[in-house]
């Protein structure tokens, strides 16, 4: 079986906020999203994903090696056999295609796999 995933967008990192850049083909897509509203979205971390990361099952949880192993499944690591990041947001401001959310840590250019309405409004 495969998969194939298209990004519908990139990460922006401005020095206070992170803007979910979309691109204009999915911007339809966001009718009905507005400020104040929380998000659930769910990017690929491509700067973690290779063969031999993939393979990797058990990390230091937070990168740090004075925590003890744990598997990949029990933590927020990035290295994991699929490296999807989910994080929950509040949409601070909407401006044509670019959507506003407070700071995450992604890193500038993440692809954007995916936008979910949250359960919690």
């Amino acid at each position: 079986m495969e998969f194939k995933i298209h990004p519908i967008g990139y990460i922006k990192q401005l020095d206070d906020k992170t803007v979910l850049n979309i691109f204009e083909e999915y911007k339809e897509g966001l009718d009905g999203l507005k400020e104040g509203l929380k998000i659930v979205l769910i990017l690929w971390f491509d700067k973690s994903d290779t063969p031999q990361k993939r393979k990797t099952l058990k990390v230091h949880p937070l990168g740090n090696p004075h925590n003890p192993i744990r598997g990949v499944f029990s933590t927020r690591s990035p290295i994991r056999p699929n490296p999807i990041a989910l994080y929950e947001a509040k949409i601070s401001k909407i401006d044509e295609n670019n959507i506003f959310i407070e700071k995450i840590d992604a890193y500038e250019g993440t692809p954007i796999i995916d936008i979910k309405i949250a359960y919690n409004q």
